[in-house]
Formats: structure tokens, C-alpha cells, sequence
């Protein structure tokens, strides 16, 4: 079974995600902030990360620093998933590493679902 961090400062999306996402397949973690998602990291290394860029305490790219500085770059999938869709945000997250950059009020729960089954083949 894969674990799949949310790091969103968002519940109700994090509570729709969990709902959505097959248990049968994914274990799932929230946390509603970046240096709660570093914690969460430390507990249990996720396989693959959702992460939303505007948030308290540390920003979803902070976050992103830190992650690659102590896993490796791109060792740990990220899936960026906000509603700030300016490209200088895209950029640096594809300077990052990231896989896939999902403007949340554009998307569907399933298309997030299926991005994240796609990167797991």
C-alpha cells in the first residue's frame, strides 16, 4: 500500500481527498500546514506528496525546499495542488521537481486521483 501525504491548510479538501481516494490502494496522512507536513514526514515517509502552496507557518514551496533537502529531489513524488495558478508559483515548482502542477477549482477530485495512479503507473 502507498501513503499519500496531503499537506493542505484546506479541510475540507483534505476531508474530500481522504473520502475519495481507495483505501484499498492508499493510505492516507493529512497535515494543515508545511512544518506539521515535515512532522507527518518524519512519523511515516510518504510515496507521494499533495501539496497546496499557500499555507501558515511554511508555504507549500518552503516545504518543498525542505523535503528535497533531506529525501533527494524528486525521490518523493509531489503533486502541487492549489488555486493560485500564477507562473511564477508553476515555475518554481517545476525548478523543484514537481509532477504535476493541479489548479484545485479546475480540476475534479477523480482527475486528482487519476494523476496520482498515473505517477504510480
Amino acid at each position: 500500500m502507498k501513503n499519500v501525504l496531503i499537506v493542505d491548510d484546506d479541510k475540507s479538501f483534505i476531508d474530500m481527498m481522504k473520502a475519495f481516494i481507495d483505501p484499498a490502494k492508499y493510505d492516507v496522512a493529512a497535515a494543515y500546514d508545511g512544518v506539521e507536513g515535515l512532522q507527518k514526514m518524519e512519523e511515516k515517509k510518504a510515496d507521494i506528496i499533495l501539496l497546496d502552496v499557500k499555507m501558515p507557518k511554511m508555504n507549500g514551496i518552503e516545504f518543498l525546499k525542505k523535503v528535497n533537502e533531506k529525501y533527494g529531489e524528486a525521490k518523493t513524488p509531489v503533486i502541487i495542488t492549489s488555486n493560485d495558478s500564477s507562473m511564477d508559483q508553476i515555475s518554481e515548482g517545476v525548478m523543484l521537481g514537481i509532477r504535476a502542477y493541479i489548479v484545485k477549482s479546475n480540476e475534479s477530485l477523480q482527475g486528482i486521483v487519476t494523476a496520482i495512479d498515473r505517477i504510480f503507473g
